[in-house]
């Protein structure tokens, strides 16, 4: 005989601890602990919203979100619901961040939407994607998180807390640059491929 199990709403897990989501308003969960012990990140379950650190309003999601805004208005962002984020977890390039959210499509679908605007187009990255994955990857190995990225302006580079790991650190990160590629590049092409790609570019368009 098959029981129907009753399904218990997000809302349920709402609290002082979980607080709404900015883009959403469901509640927010433990996602996982930031590199190098700085902290735990939230993330939501609605709209995939990452939060690296104590979450605000929407309107400083907003603000966090055109931090990254080019001259012509559009905004690059790497994804928080890329294939990349999934397989590296804690890893993730993308969390070496001076922003304190981290967006995915539908998050900045809903943002935005506040403000009376859509989403008019969502450009794949791979060239960004690929060296994010890249990172990521050596990441894996690594005390610290960014190092190669964060060398080059293109990343904020978590360094290890103790010099000799730091010394590890850059060794490791010489020794696994190529193989580090030779697995960046067919996990971005598969995360490109199902629109889980690392890195965007989107635009929006007055309703």
């Amino acid at each position: 005989m098959r029981h129907n199990l009753p399904t218990v709403p997000l809302e349920a897990g709402a609290g002082p601890n979980n607080p709404p989501c900015p883009a959403c308003g469901e509640p927010l969960f433990i996602w996982m602990e930031l590199p190098v012990d700085t902290g735990l990140a939230h993330r939501c379950e609605a709209c995939g919203l990452g939060v690296l650190g104590k979450t605000g309003t929407t309107a400083d999601a907003i603000a966090d979100l055109e931090r990254a805004a080019g001259e012509d208005g559009s905004i690059v962002f790497e994804n928080k619901a890329s294939v990349q984020s999934f397989v590296t977890g804690g890893a993730w390039s993308g969390l070496g961040t001076e922003h304190t959210y981290r967006f995915t499509p539908e998050s900045i679908r809903r943002l935005v939407a506040t403000r009376d605007q859509l989403v008019d187009k969502t450009s794949w990255m791979p060239g960004v994607s690929i060296l994010n994955m890249w990172q990521s990857g050596i990441n894996m190995f690594t005390f610290g998180h960014n190092l190669a990225l964060g060398a080059f302006g293109k990343a904020v580079a978590t360094p290890a807390r103790k010099p000799w790991r730091e010394w590890l650190d850059r060794f490791i990160t010489v020794v696994l640059a190529v193989p580090s590629m030779l697995f960046a590049v067919p996990i971005e092409l598969i995360g490109g491929l199902f629109r889980r790609g690392g890195a965007y570019r989107v635009r929006f368009k007055v309703l």
